[in-house]
């Protein structure tokens, strides 16, 4: 059994441990000490990286009370070692995993949900519960969890004995057997947990729900805690800077700002189509009706003004390509016909310029290796 410093303290980032053994993995060595501060992976949370003697651990599991470091080179059995873990990553995972428990706390409190998923993910935290939220109940759930976060309650972790368990009501995802470690946050949470916390909520600074969605028939909250919650705040509130400045509006008027902009484009974009399909047919209108192929650059047009010059032209002919350069060795084409399967067409320009694309029988589009000139010969000197 390796002595958990963690539990003892979970504050402690430097250690001196002796090394019981270390044996060569696929990857690297497997090293175990007499005791460590280093929480292996577990209970949603990821493990705590650092150094043993300034060699790198780079993960840390538990294997029936035995806890392996995984090392890029050996350690000496019997040395004693100085480990050092990255507490600052540690601490992150701390504001985190404490700000969860209040939230599920918070949420088993008001709706009597339980929370049935957990993750630490290195973007957000994931938090699953059995039941529906409307976005009301949502953020009268944040609401609650940061009055008690800024109550700066003690959190208390212990290992109760089998008779005070069960006086306990407490939160567990499953069945447990064994030492159960619970924490407890006084009037607000019971819950056994194996992973590390802050000692008083203040710490925690705030919990932000920062998304969510309908999940197996319950909801999943997207959610951030301290500094985490903070670099989120300090990002967003650039990208808004950024965006208001660009539209030449205050920070709280950008989605003004924005709609606005989608109004015009949108005018734009009625007001181009109408003069592209004017020019569309100013372009076919001399085209007699033949049997041959009739091929149409216009470099710069969209996939839709492409293939509305094509159908169009495909009238009077029996098969119309328009093609658009993009200027960097590819082209992009739309192939139509009335009067025979274009698929055809498609094949061979795809066989002969490495083209990716497809369709169907009346209409194919794609992408050509080759300029839009080069392909304009080649489709008149083959088809």
């Amino acid at each position: 059994m390796t002595e958990k410093l963690f539990y003892s303290d979970p504050y402690i980032s430097r250690f001196e441990a002796n090394v019981l053994s270390c044996d060569k993995i696929n990857g690297g060595f497997a090293a175990v000490l007499d005791k460590t501060a280093f929480f292996p992976t577990g209970g949603g949370q990821d493990c705590d990286r650092g150094t043993i003697d300034g060699i790198f651990v780079s993960d840390v599991y538990e294997k029936d009370g035995v806890i392996f470091h995984i090392t890029e080179k050996p350690l000496e059995t019997g040395k004693t070692v100085f480990g050092e873990i990255d507490f600052e990553r540690r601490f992150l995972f701390m504001q985190n995993h404490s700000g969860e428990h209040i939230l599920s706390g918070t949420v088993h409190r008001m709706l009597g949900y339980s929370n049935v998923g957990f993750h630490m993910g290195s973007d957000f935290v994931t938090v699953d519960f059995d039941g529906p939220m409307t976005k009301e109940q949502i953020l009268e759930a944040e609401e609650k969890t940061n009055e008690i976060i800024w109550s700066d309650l003690d959190i208390l972790t212990y290992f109760p004995s089998e008779k005070e368990l069960e006086k306990i009501d407490y939160r567990s995802k499953k069945e447990l057997s064994g030492d159960i470690r619970i924490v407890e946050i006084p009037g607000v949470d019971f819950c056994a947990c194996c992973g590390t916390h802050v000692k008083k909520t203040g710490e925690i600074g705030l919990v932000k729900i920062v998304e969510h969605m309908n999940y197996k028939g319950g909801v999943r909250l997207f959610i951030l805690s301290g500094k985490r919650a903070l670099e989120d705040y300090r990002n967003k509130n650039a990208e808004i800077y950024k965006i208001g400045t660009l539209l030449s509006r205050k920070p709280s008027y950008t989605a003004e700002g924005v709609e606005k902009l989608l109004e015009e484009n949108s005018q734009k974009k009625y007001e181009y189509s109408l003069l592209w399909k004017k020019y569309v047919s100013a372009l076919t209108a001399n085209i007699e009706n033949t049997d041959g192929t009739a091929v149409f650059c216009e470099n710069g047009a969209d996939n839709d003004s492409l293939r509305i010059l094509a159908l169009e032209a495909a009238k009077k002919c029996a098969a119309a390509i328009a093609l658009s350069d993009d200027k960097n060795g590819v082209t992009r084409y739309v192939i139509a016909s009335e009067k025979t399967d274009v698929r055809e067409i498609n094949k061979k320009l795809c066989d002969v310029f490495d083209g990716r694309g497809g369709g169907k029988e009346a209409l194919c589009q794609g992408s050509l290796h080759a300029t839009a000139e080069k392909l304009r010969e080649f489709i008149k000197s083959v088809m």
